[in-house]
């Protein structure tokens, strides 16, 4: 595969990754954060930076971040995000260091 086209693959790779992140959170009251879990930790291979989590994070709940740094959740390091919510809450998302995949989710 030439360089351009291994980038494209890369990029279009994160791209559904990070929406697939979204389309998972957004729907774990419904699911156990584990069950989304293994899918997004087979999408990627590398580790997430803060901002990346910061992006995942705001995409899944709009609003403001207050906070945002590692931690670690249910035994895995993660970013844990902290979100005043536009929709009135206040989130805290945990996402995977290793992997990017949802960890969990809360909203009070």
């Amino acid at each position: 595969m030439n360089k351009p086209r291994a980038f494209t693959a890369a990029a279009l790779l994160a791209i559904t990754t990070c929406f697939a992140s979204s389309t998972f959170a957004a729907d774990s009251k419904t699911a156990a954060p584990a069950a989304t879990a293994p899918a997004a930790a087979t999408a990627t291979a590398q580790e997430i930076s803060k901002e990346q989590a910061v992006e995942m994070a705001l995409r899944a709940h709009p609003g403001t971040v207050t906070k945002a740094y590692e931690d670690t959740k249910k035994g895995k390091k993660t970013w844990e995000v902290k979100i005043n919510g536009n929709d009135g809450k206040k989130w805290e998302v945990h996402y995977e260091i290793k992997t990017g995949a949802l960890v969990s989710e809360e909203g009070k």
